[in-house]
């Protein structure tokens, strides 16, 4: 079987557009874009999984012979991929972010780590409330749905969605700050009866300062709250995951 020039750029483009739509993904997804992953096992993983979906996929278009044209689709890819993996990225960063703000509430913000996930020194409870959110993402099977997401993306060719998807996308960003709210606001409640206790306090016994008995007291208080309500946030966190999903759905469809 002679094999031709147009016949090759067809096999290049059945592997190279899952490729770059797959390393977008790894770009920003939770899990997939960790950077306790080698490089080398994610570039792997890349081709792995592009070589899986070009057996997998319909017909998809050849690799063209003009190179603006390869450079722009190349970078739709990219850019689409990077977009579903963004929108799950933000319902972890919301868990996260509950993190942080019950640590300021509470005054533990102090209390900071060098986590290798996040992008500088940051608060303990932030680091907590983020291994949560990657264990529950992972126990709800968020990697193999956004990855299925990624396979049926193809079903409308390898152009980016719509203008509808942006907006999508963006409107993930109040989201990220209502959830976090939700989640932090049982230790915001109980840090501000605290402060207003301890502040009333001290009118009528001054030696009972802030200091001495405000901060113990406001660690102890913020942290059984936070450790009463465990056992809620993992209805919060599974309706933040089928929320992701749903706006993964309404982009593909976009």
């Amino acid at each position: 079987m002679p094999i031709n020039p147009p016949q090759i750029l067809l096999w290049l483009g059945h592997f190279l557009w899952p490729f770059l739509r797959v390393t977008g993904l790894f770009l920003t997804a939770p899990v997939y874009g960790s950077q306790m992953v080698p490089p080398v096992i994610k570039a792997v993983m890349a081709a792995a999984l592009a070589a899986a979906l070009a057996v997998w996929l319909p017909e998809l278009p050849a690799f063209p012979l003009d190179p603006l044209s390869a450079i722009y689709m190349g970078l739709t890819q990219i850019i689409y991929g990077a977009m579903l993996g963004m929108v799950m990225q933000i319902i972890i960063s919301a868990v996260a972010c509950a993190g942080e703000m019950a640590g300021l509430a509470m005054g533990l913000s102090f209390a900071e780590l060098q986590f290798r996930e996040s992008p500088g020194v940051t608060p303990v409870l932030y680091d907590i409330m983020l291994w949560a959110g990657l264990l529950g993402f992972m126990a709800a099977g968020g990697p193999v749905w956004v990855f299925a997401a990624l396979a049926h993306s193809f079903n409308h060719g390898v152009g980016l969605p719509g203008f509808g998807a942006w907006g999508l996308l963006a409107s993930m960003g109040g989201t990220l700050f209502s959830a976090a709210l939700g989640l932090a606001l049982p230790v915001l409640a109980v840090s501000l009866c605290v402060n207003l206790t301890v502040g009333i306090t001290t009118v009528f016994a001054p030696q009972m300062n802030l200091l001495s008995i405000g901060f113990p007291l406001l660690i102890m208080a913020g942290l059984w709250m936070m450790a009463d309500t465990m056992f809620y946030a993992g209805d919060v966190v599974h309706h933040l995951m089928l929320g992701g999903m749903r706006t993964i759905s309404l982009i593909l469809h976009g």
